[in-house]
């Protein structure tokens, strides 16, 4: 990541299953959160800094777009967060 500014990634790399789905099954259950956590815990193993925006349009699931840093880059991330997140506004 040093030769670049931040990474860009989902924060998540799957649409969020539905409550009931992971209710009925404890493997469906660890499967799911086995997902959600991959790509926040990879960036906290690596004592990153992250922020993740919303990017869905409204009606649809939630979807975020993880922007992910160096450790110590916290005002430089929020900095290109906040120009990324008013794109997203404007798309």
């Amino acid at each position: 990541m040093a030769d670049h500014d931040l990474t860009l990634m989902p924060t998540v790399p799957v649409i969020a299953p539905k409550i009931a789905e992971l209710e009925a099954s404890d493997e469906a259950y660890f499967a799911a959160n086995g997902l959600m956590l991959r790509n926040p815990t990879l960036i906290n193993f690596l004592d990153g800094c992250a922020i993740s925006l919303p990017c869905h349009r409204a009606g649809e699931a939630p979807v975020g777009l993880s922007l992910a840093g160096l450790a110590g880059q916290d005002q430089r991330l929020l900095s290109v967060a906040l120009a990324v997140e008013d794109l997203l506004a404007r798309a």
